[in-house]
Protein backbone atom coordinates (compact mmCIF):
# COMPACT_ATOMS: atom_id res chain seq x y z
CA UNK A 1 0.00 0.00 0.00
CA UNK A 2 2.90 2.49 1.49
CA UNK A 3 4.90 1.74 -1.92
CA UNK A 4 1.06 2.03 -4.38
CA UNK A 5 1.08 5.21 -2.43
CA UNK A 6 4.41 6.47 -3.18
CA UNK A 7 4.15 5.67 -6.80
CA UNK A 8 0.73 7.55 -6.98
CA UNK A 9 2.70 10.94 -5.44
CA UNK A 10 5.28 10.74 -8.13
CA UNK A 11 3.00 10.47 -10.63
CA UNK A 12 1.29 13.36 -9.99
CA UNK A 13 3.75 15.39 -9.12
CA UNK A 14 5.43 14.06 -13.22
CA UNK A 15 2.48 14.77 -14.86
CA UNK A 16 2.00 18.40 -12.78
CA UNK A 17 5.40 19.20 -13.38
CA UNK A 18 5.41 18.19 -17.09
CA UNK A 19 2.50 19.50 -18.17
CA UNK A 20 3.45 22.91 -16.39
CA UNK A 21 6.77 22.90 -18.81
CA UNK A 22 4.86 21.99 -21.61
CA UNK A 23 2.43 24.68 -21.34
CA UNK A 24 4.97 26.97 -20.99
CA UNK A 25 6.86 26.23 -24.14
CA UNK A 26 3.52 25.85 -26.28
CA UNK A 27 1.26 28.84 -25.25
CA UNK A 28 -0.76 29.90 -28.03
CA UNK A 29 -3.05 32.89 -27.54
CA UNK A 30 -4.54 32.25 -30.37
CA UNK A 31 -5.65 28.18 -28.99
CA UNK A 32 -9.34 29.14 -28.64
CA UNK A 33 -9.56 30.64 -31.98
CA UNK A 34 -8.10 27.95 -33.95
CA UNK A 35 -10.18 25.19 -31.73
CA UNK A 36 -13.62 27.10 -32.26
CA UNK A 37 -13.05 27.45 -36.02
CA UNK A 38 -12.56 23.61 -36.32
CA UNK A 39 -15.07 23.00 -34.26
CA UNK A 40 -17.50 25.18 -36.23
CA UNK A 41 -15.98 23.17 -39.76
CA UNK A 42 -17.35 20.36 -38.20
CA UNK A 43 -20.45 21.25 -37.37
CA UNK A 44 -21.04 22.95 -40.55
CA UNK A 45 -20.29 19.27 -42.03
CA UNK A 46 -23.11 17.87 -39.62
CA UNK A 47 -26.07 19.78 -39.65
CA UNK A 48 -24.92 23.44 -37.86
CA UNK A 49 -23.54 24.59 -35.30
CA UNK A 50 -26.51 24.71 -32.43
CA UNK A 51 -25.45 27.74 -29.89
CA UNK A 52 -25.26 26.45 -26.46
CA UNK A 53 -28.82 29.11 -25.44
CA UNK A 54 -30.14 26.53 -27.52
CA UNK A 55 -29.48 23.20 -26.09
CA UNK A 56 -31.69 22.01 -22.91
CA UNK A 57 -30.55 23.02 -19.92
CA UNK A 58 -31.38 19.36 -18.49
CA UNK A 59 -28.95 17.83 -21.44
CA UNK A 60 -25.84 19.85 -19.98
CA UNK A 61 -26.35 19.02 -16.60
CA UNK A 62 -26.93 15.33 -17.66
CA UNK A 63 -23.76 15.67 -20.02
CA UNK A 64 -21.60 16.90 -16.82
CA UNK A 65 -23.12 14.76 -14.22
CA UNK A 66 -22.08 11.55 -16.40
CA UNK A 67 -18.84 12.85 -17.73
CA UNK A 68 -17.41 15.49 -15.82
CA UNK A 69 -18.85 16.07 -12.29
CA UNK A 70 -16.37 18.71 -11.34
CA UNK A 71 -16.57 20.38 -14.57
CA UNK A 72 -17.31 23.90 -13.07
CA UNK A 73 -14.98 23.99 -10.94
CA UNK A 74 -12.17 22.10 -12.46
CA UNK A 75 -9.05 24.27 -14.61
CA UNK A 76 -9.53 21.89 -17.18
CA UNK A 77 -8.26 18.69 -15.09
CA UNK A 78 -9.15 16.44 -12.65
CA UNK A 79 -6.56 14.99 -10.25
CA UNK A 80 -9.02 12.57 -8.97
CA UNK A 81 -10.14 11.29 -11.94
CA UNK A 82 -6.61 11.36 -12.99
CA UNK A 83 -5.98 9.09 -9.66
CA UNK A 84 -9.07 6.49 -10.76
CA UNK A 85 -7.38 5.99 -13.94
CA UNK A 86 -3.98 5.26 -12.61
CA UNK A 87 -4.82 2.85 -9.90
CA UNK A 88 -6.93 0.97 -12.90
CA UNK A 89 -4.04 1.43 -14.70
CA UNK A 90 -1.07 -0.31 -12.38
CA UNK A 91 -3.86 -2.83 -11.55
CA UNK A 92 -3.98 -4.15 -15.04
CA UNK A 93 -0.65 -3.28 -16.08
CA UNK A 94 -1.38 -1.42 -18.89
CA UNK A 95 -3.39 1.97 -20.10
CA UNK A 96 -7.14 1.02 -19.75
CA UNK A 97 -8.72 4.29 -18.14
CA UNK A 98 -8.75 8.23 -19.56
CA UNK A 99 -9.81 9.82 -16.60
CA UNK A 100 -10.43 12.43 -18.94
CA UNK A 101 -12.77 15.76 -17.97
CA UNK A 102 -14.69 17.26 -20.74
CA UNK A 103 -12.31 19.96 -21.08
CA UNK A 104 -9.65 17.12 -22.38
CA UNK A 105 -12.19 15.44 -24.14
CA UNK A 106 -12.34 18.54 -26.72
CA UNK A 107 -8.62 18.67 -26.73
CA UNK A 108 -8.12 15.09 -27.91
CA UNK A 109 -10.59 14.92 -30.44
CA UNK A 110 -9.63 18.05 -32.22
CA UNK A 111 -5.97 18.39 -31.77
CA UNK A 112 -4.56 14.82 -30.79
CA UNK A 113 -5.06 11.13 -31.50
CA UNK A 114 -6.42 8.68 -29.42
CA UNK A 115 -3.82 6.42 -28.30
CA UNK A 116 -3.20 6.00 -24.84
CA UNK A 117 0.04 6.82 -24.38
CA UNK A 118 2.03 8.87 -21.89
CA UNK A 119 2.96 11.40 -24.25
CA UNK A 120 -0.26 12.22 -25.28
CA UNK A 121 -1.77 12.06 -22.23
CA UNK A 122 0.61 15.22 -21.08
CA UNK A 123 -0.20 17.23 -24.14
CA UNK A 124 -4.00 16.38 -23.49
CA UNK A 125 -3.72 17.57 -20.05
CA UNK A 126 -1.51 20.67 -20.93
CA UNK A 127 -4.01 21.69 -23.79
CA UNK A 128 -7.04 21.26 -21.44
CA UNK A 129 -5.32 23.65 -18.77
CA UNK A 130 -4.16 26.78 -21.73
CA UNK A 131 -7.66 26.23 -22.71
CA UNK A 132 -9.63 26.37 -19.32
CA UNK A 133 -7.45 29.41 -18.95
CA UNK A 134 -8.62 31.18 -21.73
CA UNK A 135 -12.11 30.50 -22.35
CA UNK A 136 -15.45 30.53 -20.04
CA UNK A 137 -16.94 26.89 -19.24
CA UNK A 138 -19.76 27.98 -21.37
CA UNK A 139 -17.69 27.73 -24.05
CA UNK A 140 -16.37 25.11 -23.51
CA UNK A 141 -18.85 22.64 -23.15
CA UNK A 142 -20.66 24.59 -26.23
CA UNK A 143 -17.91 23.59 -28.17
CA UNK A 144 -17.49 20.21 -26.82
CA UNK A 145 -21.87 19.43 -27.80
CA UNK A 146 -21.00 20.69 -31.07
CA UNK A 147 -18.07 18.00 -31.91
CA UNK A 148 -18.54 15.09 -29.55
CA UNK A 149 -19.42 12.16 -31.76
CA UNK A 150 -22.43 10.12 -30.60
CA UNK A 151 -22.59 7.37 -33.22
CA UNK A 152 -24.73 6.74 -36.63
CA UNK A 153 -22.29 9.17 -38.35
CA UNK A 154 -23.81 12.23 -35.65
CA UNK A 155 -21.47 14.94 -34.87
CA UNK A 156 -22.59 16.92 -31.87
CA UNK A 157 -25.84 16.85 -30.36
CA UNK A 158 -27.83 18.76 -33.20
CA UNK A 159 -27.17 16.02 -35.98
CA UNK A 160 -27.71 13.01 -32.91
CA UNK A 161 -31.09 14.90 -32.23
CA UNK A 162 -32.65 14.10 -35.87
CA UNK A 163 -30.45 10.93 -36.26
CA UNK A 164 -31.97 9.27 -33.32
CA UNK A 165 -35.56 10.99 -32.27
CA UNK A 166 -35.68 13.06 -35.40
CA UNK A 167 -36.39 16.56 -34.42
CA UNK A 168 -34.24 19.81 -33.48
CA UNK A 169 -32.33 19.06 -30.15
CA UNK A 170 -33.68 22.29 -28.42
CA UNK A 171 -37.05 20.13 -28.25
CA UNK A 172 -35.61 16.93 -27.05
CA UNK A 173 -37.49 15.40 -23.63
CA UNK A 174 -35.39 15.14 -20.50
CA UNK A 175 -35.42 11.06 -20.86
CA UNK A 176 -34.33 11.56 -24.62
CA UNK A 177 -31.68 14.14 -23.63
CA UNK A 178 -30.53 11.99 -20.95
CA UNK A 179 -30.33 9.30 -23.50
CA UNK A 180 -27.73 11.47 -25.76
CA UNK A 181 -25.68 12.22 -22.31
CA UNK A 182 -24.90 8.56 -22.10
CA UNK A 183 -23.27 8.16 -25.60
CA UNK A 184 -20.40 9.37 -25.65
CA UNK A 185 -18.51 6.45 -23.53
CA UNK A 186 -19.62 4.03 -25.82
CA UNK A 187 -22.26 5.09 -28.86
CA UNK A 188 -22.32 1.81 -30.91
CA UNK A 189 -22.55 -0.37 -27.51
CA UNK A 190 -26.01 2.44 -25.81
CA UNK A 191 -27.13 2.82 -29.43
CA UNK A 192 -30.88 3.72 -28.82
CA UNK A 193 -32.14 2.40 -32.17
CA UNK A 194 -29.90 -0.64 -32.10
CA UNK A 195 -30.09 -1.86 -28.45
CA UNK A 196 -33.42 -0.05 -26.69
CA UNK A 197 -32.41 -2.59 -23.70
CA UNK A 198 -28.92 -1.21 -23.18
CA UNK A 199 -29.41 2.34 -23.87
CA UNK A 200 -32.27 2.38 -21.26
CA UNK A 201 -29.82 1.03 -18.85
CA UNK A 202 -27.50 3.59 -19.68
CA UNK A 203 -30.28 5.91 -19.03
CA UNK A 204 -30.83 4.76 -15.71
CA UNK A 205 -27.06 5.13 -14.79
CA UNK A 206 -26.93 9.23 -16.28
CA UNK A 207 -30.31 9.59 -14.24
CA UNK A 208 -28.67 8.17 -11.17
CA UNK A 209 -25.71 10.40 -11.54
CA UNK A 210 -27.70 13.43 -11.97
CA UNK A 211 -29.70 12.91 -8.43
CA UNK A 212 -26.24 11.85 -6.80
CA UNK A 213 -25.23 15.35 -7.91
CA UNK A 214 -28.33 17.22 -6.84
CA UNK A 215 -29.68 18.38 -10.08
CA UNK A 216 -33.25 16.43 -9.94
CA UNK A 217 -35.11 14.04 -7.52
CA UNK A 218 -35.18 10.61 -7.02
CA UNK A 219 -38.96 10.98 -7.96
CA UNK A 220 -37.98 12.94 -11.14
CA UNK A 221 -35.69 10.31 -12.29
CA UNK A 222 -38.35 7.50 -11.70
CA UNK A 223 -41.12 9.69 -13.54
CA UNK A 224 -38.45 10.56 -16.60
CA UNK A 225 -37.08 6.77 -16.83
CA UNK A 226 -40.84 5.59 -17.89
CA UNK A 227 -41.29 8.08 -20.55
CA UNK A 228 -41.10 6.37 -24.34
CA UNK A 229 -37.88 6.82 -25.69
CA UNK A 230 -39.24 7.89 -28.97
CA UNK A 231 -36.98 6.77 -31.61
CA UNK A 232 -37.79 7.28 -35.15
Amino acid sequence: MKKALTSFIAFVLLVTVASALYVQSVWNPHLPAILTARVKEIAAAHGGYVPLRRIPTFLQLALIATEDRSFYHNYGIDFEGIARAFVVDVTHGKPLQGGSTITEQLVKDIFLSSRKTIPRKLKQIALAIMLSQSMSKNEVLSLYLNEVYLGHGAYGVGQAAERYFGRPVWKLSPGQCAVLAGLPQAPSLYDPLTDPRLARMRQEEVLKGMVSVGYITSQQARTISRQPLGVV
